[in-house]
């Protein structure tokens, strides 16, 4: 697993129960999570790279949903 992703599940805690609910708030804490950084960012380089990851994450995200819900149910 992404090492990025495995950090992100580790800070990750939310109230719901459904499965499919846990990924959805996951997507949007990752998307939060990264926004924060690139806001609190001033180097465009710096920037760019968060945007790069965000992108790469979520991808990863949405490519391998079973075990991202599976992580999420432990």
């Amino acid at each position: 697993m992404n090492p990025q992703v495995k950090e992100l599940l580790q800070s990750f805690e939310t109230d719901s129960k459904a499965p499919k609910r846990k990924y959805n708030d996951f997507i949007a804490y990752v998307y939060v999570t990264f926004d924060k950084k690139i806001s609190s960012s001033k180097a465009d380089k710096i920037i760019d790279k968060y945007i790069k990851m965000r992108k790469s994450v979520l991808s990863y995200i949405v490519t391998n949903e079973k075990s991202i819900i599976k992580q999420l149910n432990k």
